[in-house]
């Protein structure tokens, strides 16, 4: 099973790598940047367990927590990934200039 998490977290730096490279950002920046993405939003729930349902926190099996914790890393790395992928495609202004020499 611990292959398969490192596997995930090498494509989900790979995927981050690859969106900086097309849009000319620090490419190794953005790798990790995703990979600590995925480590701080694995976080949120087992944190919500432990601050909201103090009570309860004995009812709730490893396996479910860890299995809802990663969905959750799943969904901010894909919001992540959309959300920088939609800024960076933004369309800048052009020069009028720049339109013009197209022709010639």
């Amino acid at each position: 099973m611990k292959a398969l998490g490192y596997i995930f977290i090498f494509y989900i730096g790979f995927y981050f790598y690859r969106l900086a490279e097309n849009h000319k950002k620090n490419k190794w920046l953005f790798g990790f940047l995703g990979i600590a993405i995925y480590f701080l939003s694995l976080l949120i729930y087992p944190l919500y367990l432990r601050f909201f349902n103090v009570e309860d926190i004995d009812e709730y099996s490893l396996t479910l927590v860890s299995f809802k914790s990663f969905a959750i890393g799943f969904i901010c790395i894909l919001i992540s990934f959309q959300l920088l992928n939609f800024f960076w495609n933004r369309k800048k202004k052009t020069n009028k200039k720049e339109i013009e020499k197209i022709g010639k």
